[in-house]
C-alpha cells in the first residue's frame, strides 16, 4: 500500500507574521495554486481514499485534488457514480498542532516567555504550549488516525518500522472518517507541516530530540510504501511540481 502525504497550501494565516496551530484560515492566492500544482501531480494516479484535517486551508487543499481524480463522464455534463472524485474524509486527528493561548500572537512573545523556552530546551517533545499540545500529544493523536487508516486497508502498525497484514479492518475503531474508506492499494493524507513531521518521524525513528530536523513545504508531498512488513520512505517533501508558483505570486503582487 502507498501513502501519500501532502500539506496544505499557504493559507492567509502563514503569511500574518503569528504563531498558527488550528487556527482556521482559507488558502491564499498563491495557496490556491500550491493546491492546483499538486493535484495536477496526483492527477495521473487512480483515484484513493482521501482523508485530509478538519481545518479549511486542508478542506481546500484536498478539494482540489479531488477534482483533478474526477474523470469526465461519458455523455452528457453529469458525471456518472464511477467517474465522481472521490468523497474527502475529514478527522480532527490530522489538526496542527494547538498552540493554545499562543494561537495567533507574535513568535517574539513565545521568545521573550524565558520559563517556557527553558522548559523547551530540556524537553522540547513533552512541554506543552500553555492550553495547548506538546508534541509527544500531536504524535499519539496523528499516529492513532495513521494506524486507523492502515486498519481499514489491511494492514497492522507494531508501534515499531514494520507493519503485519491483517485479514479484516477493524469496524470498532474509534475513527471519525479514517474507518469508512475501502481496503485499496493507496490512500492519500492532507495535513498540516505538524502532522507530516510526526509521520515520517514515526516510520524513520528519528529521537525525540531530532523531530524539528524535517522540514516540508506547502503543496509538498511525501510518499510511504508498506510492503512484506515493511515501511519504506519513498521520498519527503518533493517540491518539482511547485517551481516558479512564487516567482509567479511575486510578479503578480507587483503588478496588481
Amino acid at each position: 500500500m502507498k501513502l501519500y502525504l501532502v500539506r496544505h497550501g499557504q493559507s492567509t494565516g502563514n503569511v500574518a507574521g503569528t504563531l498558527l496551530g488550528q487556527g482556521d484560515h482559507p488558502l491564499t492566492e498563491l495557496g490556491e495554486r500550491q493546491a492546483r500544482a499538486v493535484a495536477a501531480r496526483l492527477a495521473p494516479l487512480d483515484p484513493m481514499p482521501l482523508h485530509c484535517s478538519d481545518l479549511a486551508r486542508a478542506v481546500a487543499t484536498a478539494e482540489h485534488i479531488a477534482r483533478a481524480w474526477a474523470k469526465p463522464a461519458a455523455s452528457g455534463d453529469l458525471l456518472d457514480a464511477a467517474s465522481r472524485p472521490p468523497a474527502l474524509l475529514p478527522d480532527p486527528r490530522l489538526r496542527e498542532i494547538d498552540l493554545g493561548d499562543y494561537e495567533g500572537r507574535p513568535w517574539e512573545e513565545f521568545e521573550a516567555d524565558e520559563q517556557l523556552t527553558a522548559a523547551f530546551a530540556r524537553d522540547p517533545y513533552r512541554t506543552a504550549l500553555p492550553g495547548g499540545e506538546s508534541l509527544e500529544h500531536i504524535e499519539t493523536r496523528v499516529m492513532a488516525a495513521v494506524r486507523d487508516l492502515l486498519a481499514a486497508n489491511g494492514l497492522r502498525d507494531d508501534g515499531g518500522l514494520t507493519t503485519e497484514s491483517v485479514a479484516t479492518a477493524d469496524a470498532s475503531s474509534s475513527a471519525t472518517g479514517l474507518q469508512s474508506a475501502e481496503p485499496g492499494d493507496a490512500a492519500c493524507i492532507v495535513s498540516h507541516d505538524g502532522p507530516i513531521r510526526a509521520i515520517l518521524n514515526h516510520y524513520l525513528g528519528v529521537p525525540p530530540e531530532k523531530w524539528w530536523t524535517l522540514s516540508t513545504t506547502h503543496g509538498g508531498l511525501s510518499l510511504l510504501e508498506f510492503s512484506g512488513g515493511w515501511v519504506n520512505v519513498r521520498f519527503v517533501n518533493a517540491t518539482s511540481h511547485l517551481a516558479g508558483l512564487v516567482e509567479a505570486a511575486d510578479a503578480t503582487s507587483h503588478a496588481d
